[in-house]
C-alpha cells in the first residue's frame, strides 16, 4: 500500500474511532434505545464526515489513484444505504415518514453532536455503554487497534 493510501485509511479509521463515543452518548442522551440506535448514530456521524473524505480523496487523486477513490465511493454508497435502513428501523415508530433527505440532513448534525460530546463521553466512559453495546465496545477497540497498526506502518514507510 502506498503512503498516501495509508494516510487516507488512517484518516478514515481515526474518524470512526473519534466519533463513536460521542455518537453513542448522543444516542443514549434521553433514554437507552438499544444497540441499533447506538450503531445507527455512530454510522450517521461517520457518514456526515464522508463528504470531507471524498473532497480530500479528489484533492489527492493523483497519489491515491482512481481505484481507491472509486472503491471508497462504492463503500460510501453501501454504507449510506445500510445506515439509512438502520435509521429507518430505529425511528419507524417515532417518525414513519422519515425520508432519505431527512437522513442526509441528520448525518452532518450527528457528526457535530458526536464531536461536541466526545470529551464528556470520554470523561464518563464507564457510564457510556450499556450491556447491549458490547459489540460496539469491541468494534471501537478493534478500530483503535487498526489505527495504531496503520499509524505504525505509516511511520515505517
Amino acid at each position: 500500500m502506498k503512503r498516501s493510501q495509508l494516510k487516507f485509511l488512517l484518516i478514515n479509521l481515526l474518524a470512526l474511532a473519534v466519533l463513536q463515543p460521542g455518537a453513542v452518548a448522543f444516542a443514549n442522551f434521553d433514554a437507552p434505545y438499544g444497540f441499533l440506535k447506538d450503531l445507527s448514530a455512530w454510522l450517521e456521524a461517520y457518514i456526515g464526515v464522508m463528504p470531507l473524505m471524498v473532497i480530500y480523496a479528489v484533492w489527492d487523486r493523483e497519489k491515491l489513484g482512481k481505484k481507491v477513490i472509486g472503491g471508497y465511493l462504492i463503500f460510501a454508497a453501501l454504507l449510506m444505504s445500510f445506515s439509512y435502513y438502520l435509521s429507518k428501523l430505529v425511528v419507524a415508530d417515532i417518525n414513519p415518514s422519515f425520508s432519505f433527505k431527512d437522513f442526509l440532513v441528520l448525518c452532518p448534525i450527528s457528526t457535530l453532536l458526536a464531536l461536541m460530546l466526545l470529551l464528556p463521553s470520554l470523561i464518563h466512559i464507564h457510564r457510556l455503554y450499556y450491556s447491549y453495546d458490547l459489540p460496539l465496545v469491541i468494534a471501537e477497540l478493534l478500530v483503535v487497534l487498526a489505527v495504531f497498526l496503520v499509524y505504525k506502518k505509516l511511520r515505517e514507510s
